[in-house]
């Protein structure tokens, strides 16, 4: 969807606190602890990013998790915020909730498109 667009409507991915790290009755198998400082998120944020070759902007919540908190994003979700900063569409709960085709649709009503 970011590279269709892109051009037409900006786009973030927000790294928010991680679901299953080291110690959790689930933990990852990438073996990540949960960053204690700002500074550590960053830091797996953008190790994340360049892991997995993802060419969208990246954010990262703070770690008090405002933005995941305001957003009931854990353990991930897909948003599109109008220009207006209101919620238009919020997906379900990632991943086996994720709806690509429903956001795509959302989003093309929003920029005009056919």
């Amino acid at each position: 969807m970011y590279e269709t667009y892109g051009k037409e409507a900006d786009f973030y991915w927000v790294y928010i606190r991680e679901a299953h790290p080291l110690g959790s009755s689930r933990p990852s198998p990438l073996k990540i602890e949960q960053p204690k400082t700002f500074s550590e998120r960053e830091e797996i944020a953008q190790s994340c990013q360049a892991g997995l070759n993802l060419s969208v902007p990246l954010l990262v919540d703070d770690i008090k998790d405002t933005v995941s908190r305001a957003f009931d994003a854990m353990p991930d979700r897909m948003y599109i915020i109008s220009k207006d900063g209101r919620i238009a569409y919020k997906g379900g709960i990632g991943p086996r909730e994720f709806d690509v085709s429903e956001m795509q649709e959302e989003l093309k009503k929003l920029i005009g498109e056919k």
